[in-house]
């Protein structure tokens, strides 16, 4: 293997001879070649080398010596939401609308075309380009977000989850009948495939690698109740979350689930997220309460400065604390009241 130029190299294959590729690793610190692998995909050629290289990576930083950490929770809305308020969106590389309908456009064309035909060979390389040009962008992003996180904090804390577990096949339910119940497969089939087209797994393996070439320690956490647990009374109910927002039946706290379950995550390894000085905009800003206890204001005529006890004016804004006050529009003036005009004093007078 020769080094020729800063974006180009020559390595020489047996009965091959020397054969130029792209250069996008550091060749002078390599020690040992051991294997070489050639391989086509998409319609391309790449050469893989397992090598030894005169690097060593730094020792794990103890627990007891970071001093700050990041709990990280992976989804399907949000692809990571980080317990500093931020989230790293799901880009769903093969599900959406738009890839989901070309993918199955040339699914279908193969299908269509006669085996062993010069048409179906076309369009079977037309598919795979088309996928391993998905999976390059899929591979790409899964870097950027895992630089993200390890960046973030000294310690990084990320859900124990049983992925392969998570997207098995719908168990059948016999009806004692010698037929079937339904199972809800076909649900779970398109959960499965969200799954599989985020790349949990993946995202984790690419946080250790990054984490260990900086000796950062990566704990893992059991997932149990993170989306149910209240983390202020500390209650747990299935009924606190429901979609992207999270209303403790007890206490009324009210916070964005996959934050506030990142936050959990990050508060069972012992540690705390220092507070930001500024305010994300991420931070629990999409929340909107579901349900709340409605309360009748007292309204007030401007117009004559006397309370008005028989009308009640709605409440709006979103409520970040139930103990907060609830602002109110004003009540309704009598029919009397067409046009207005300010008073010296400051009050409203009506002309009628």
């Amino acid at each position: 293997m020769r080094h020729i130029r800063k974006n180009y190299a020559t390595a020489y294959l047996p009965g091959i001879g020397e054969v130029k590729f792209h250069n996008s690793r550091e060749l002078s610190l390599i020690q040992d070649l051991r294997t070489c692998t050639i391989k086509r995909e998409g319609g391309n050629w790449y050469i893989s080398m397992l090598v030894n290289m005169a690097v060593v990576l730094p020792s794990v930083k103890p627990l007891s010596e970071c001093k700050s950490v990041v709990g990280i929770d992976v989804g399907i809305n949000k692809l990571v939401a980080l317990s500093d308020g931020s989230f790293q969106e799901n880009k769903r590389t093969t599900t959406n609308k738009r890839t989901s309908r070309r993918l199955a456009m040339r699914q279908r064309a193969v299908s269509r075309k006669k085996k062993g035909s010069k048409n179906r060979i076309k369009a079977v390389k037309k598919l795979a380009k088309q996928k391993h040009r998905l999976a390059l962008d899929r591979d790409g992003y899964g870097w950027q977000v895992a630089n993200v996180v390890v960046k973030t904090a000294d310690a990084i804390a990320r859900e124990d989850l049983r992925i392969p577990s998570m997207v098995k096949r719908a168990k059948p339910k016999h009806d004692s009948k010698g037929g079937y119940k339904r199972n809800g497969a076909s649900r779970k089939t398109g959960l499965t495939r969200v799954i599989l087209d985020a790349g949990w797994g993946d995202i984790f393996n690419k946080i250790a690698w990054l984490a260990l070439k900086v000796g950062k320690p990566v704990v893992a956490i059991s997932p149990k109740h993170t989306f149910q647990e209240c983390p202020k009374c500390g209650h747990i109910d299935q009924a606190n979350r429901e979609g992207e927002k999270f209303l403790c039946v007890v206490c009324h706290h009210t916070d964005h689930a996959d934050t506030k379950a990142s936050r959990t995550i990050a508060r069972r390894v012992g540690m705390v997220f220092p507070k930001n000085k500024k305010t994300l905009p991420a931070d629990c800003g999409k929340v909107t309460l579901a349900r709340h206890q409605s309360s009748r204001v007292e309204g007030r005529n401007h117009a004559s400065g006397v309370a008005d006890n028989g009308v009640s004016s709605p409440t709006v804004g979103y409520l970040r604390d139930m103990a907060e006050p609830r602002k109110s529009f004003p009540a309704p003036l009598g029919r009397g009241c067409d046009s207005f005009s300010r008073n010296p004093e400051g009050g409203m007078a009506g002309n009628g």
